[in-house]
């Protein structure tokens, strides 16, 4: 067992301990079986390399796709399995501490929220390789696969640190990225190209996606796209319009692309999606990125 005694900085004061229990990956077979677990002696922090899978989590049903962190927290139950036509493939890490929740909690993760989006997922592939490398249920490893667990969650807090340059509203970064996302709000109806939203936001083209990369951490067109997701998750189960007509209404002329782009997203089709009793807020990817300027 490693104890951090922090004397600065976000986790200044705590007293934490940490121990690597487990640290494995698997490519998860289509048809296995749901998982439910109390998770009573360690918590658990998976990153989903490919595929889609759900996690039920305080009564939630959560779609998780690549690029998607989810924390099984000690003393919680949790329910998880993979999508059958694109299950999941994950690199897991079972570990103990006295405070898992003081220790996450800088990076967004809580029992209430335990998941979060990772667009930057390339930066922390190495990290977790690593980290699978050096285990091999040793006492001699334990210090290796502690330091790289620790730069991976060092990893997360700095992101969730960069997000908090939004809540600057002085920021002239903040306030350029907040009038383009809000005026790609009020036109995903529209077929914008990057060039449309750079010109009518007063904006150059490699300035606009620079601040995007930098505070959203995806390009402006990625952005629009998931958007229309969202808007149309809502009308999907809000009306009976056509699939097709639905399409039209968020900016997408093409219905098979618009099909790919919102199975890419929510990881089944929209009929699928419009025939579940999914309630999920699709809008809620927009308080974790903190540009819910709706």
């Amino acid at each position: 067992m490693i104890h951090l005694d922090i004397e600065g900085g976000i986790l200044a004061g705590e007293d934490l301990s940490l121990r690597i229990q487990r640290v494995g990956q698997e490519h998860c077979d289509p048809k296995k079986k749901h998982e439910m677990r109390k998770w009573d002696m360690y918590s658990s922090l998976h990153f989903v390399l490919y595929g889609s899978g759900v996690l039920y989590a305080n009564g939630k049903k959560i779609m998780l796709t690549k690029g998607d962190a989810f924390m099984l927290f000690a003393g919680n139950e949790y329910e998880y399995y993979p999508v059958s036509h694109d299950p999941w493939s994950y690199i897991w890490v079972d570990f103990r501490s006295n405070n898992a929740e003081a220790m996450f909690a800088p990076c967004g993760l809580t029992p209430e929220k335990p998941f979060l989006h990772i667009s930057e997922l390339p930066a922390y592939i190495d990290l977790l390789k690593d980290l699978y490398e050096a285990y091999d249920a040793g006492d001699v490893q334990q210090l290796r696969c502690s330091a790289y667990f620790l730069l991976i969650l060092g990893e997360l807090v700095k992101r969730t640190e960069r997000t908090r340059l939004y809540r600057g509203e002085s920021s002239v970064k903040h306030r350029h990225v907040r009038d383009i996302v809000t005026y790609m709000n009020n036109n995903y109806r529209l077929q914008l190209t990057v060039q449309d939203i750079a010109t009518n936001n007063h904006i150059s083209v490699g300035r606009m996606m620079a601040l995007f990369s930098e505070l959203v951490g995806m390009p402006p067109l990625a952005y629009l796209n998931r958007f229309r997701i969202s808007a149309a998750c809502e009308m999907l189960k809000k009306t009976r319009a056509p699939i097709g007509d639905i399409a039209n209404a968020v900016g997408v002329e093409d219905r098979l692309y618009f099909s790919r782009l919102f199975k890419k997203y929510k990881g089944v089709s929209p009929r699928e999606y419009r025939a579940s009793e999914e309630q999920e807020d699709p809008y809620a990817w927009l308080k974790e990125h903190n540009v819910d300027f709706r």
